[in-house]
């Protein structure tokens, strides 16, 4: 590299550095990346196109530049992720959320338009809390329990609790196969993002992915199917009668889940699709 670097300079060629490597969205990568390091807005970087680096901030940014070519995601090097226009801090512990999944709340929302509504929610698999917390904060009168199976998921979902300021979400350390309650304390909505990859697709996924995100929550055993059928039967044990689950699921589990669904006799099934037009959300109603 040159003594001196200007933003400009620096963006050019580290979207050149990336494309080489073939890194993912190469400009996109070195933008977050670098309003990262200046502690900017990414529209910044344009606004001080002609701004000097300091020799400290381009030596942070080469330290970056490193762990992206080593294909670990921007979100986990800059530790935050835009998620339904809200900001969420996210580690190695938990997936990173993906616009898939917005589509799920988006749908819940719709469906649930009332914001005065009470309503008591259980979230499986928070991960992040990305898909609780986002509901949460548009719809504070609900009354949502998150649970995960991995404490240190759990510990970066209560940090987002904090960070946004809700309080309308409980957090418990608990196994989803395992969890119970009493029948009083059934709920009218369940919501998750569960493991759903098959072993061959989750071989097949960029390393970005595959080598960084928690393997626990994306393998779902050999067809990607292992949660479905081991927690869908237990629906009748936490939804109300008249309650509903929404589920992410795979691009080509629709026909699988048709069948299990028909088995265990829930027939008020809807599927949503994403914006690649494939079948990404299904919506049971006991």
């Amino acid at each position: 590299m040159p003594d001196i670097w200007t933003v400009q300079k620096v963006l050019t060629w580290t979207t050149e550095h990336f494309t080489r490597h073939q890194v993912p969205e190469p400009r996109l990568s070195a933008e977050l990346l670098l309003a990262h390091i200046l502690h900017l807005r990414r529209i910044d970087l344009y606004l001080q196109f002609e701004r000097i680096l300091t020799p400290e901030e381009l030596s942070r940014y080469k330290q970056v530049i490193l762990r992206r070519v080593r294909m670990e995601p921007v979100q986990y090097i800059t530790g935050e992720q835009e998620f339904m226009g809200l900001t969420f801090r996210v580690t190695p512990a938990v997936l990173i959320p993906r616009p898939e999944t917005e589509l799920l709340v988006e749908q819940v929302l719709q469906d649930f338009p009332e914001k005065n509504e009470s309503i008591p929610v259980l979230d499986v698999g928070t991960g992040s809390g990305a898909i609780a917390l986002s509901l949460a904060h548009f719809r504070p009168r609900w009354q949502i329990l998150a649970i995960d199976s991995s404490a240190a998921a759990l510990e970066v979902a209560q940090t987002n609790a904090r960070q946004l300021q809700l309080s309308n979400v409980r957090f418990l350390h608990a196994d989803a196969l395992q969890f119970t309650v009493p029948p009083e304390k059934r709920f009218s909505l369940i919501v998750s993002n569960p493991p759903y990859v098959s072993r061959q697709d989750f071989q097949k996924l960029h390393p970005q992915v595959r080598e960084y995100e928690p393997r626990e929550a994306l393998l779902a055993g050999e067809e990607g199917m292992d949660f479905y059928r081991q927690f869908l039967p237990r629906l009748p044990e936490l939804l109300t009668p008249g309650g509903r689950i929404y589920l992410e699921m795979g691009y080509d589990q629709k026909e699988k889940l048709v069948k299990l669904l028909n088995q265990l006799n829930f027939p008020k099934v809807q599927f949503t699709r994403d914006y690649r037009n494939i079948d990404r959300i299904v919506r049971i109603e006991l």
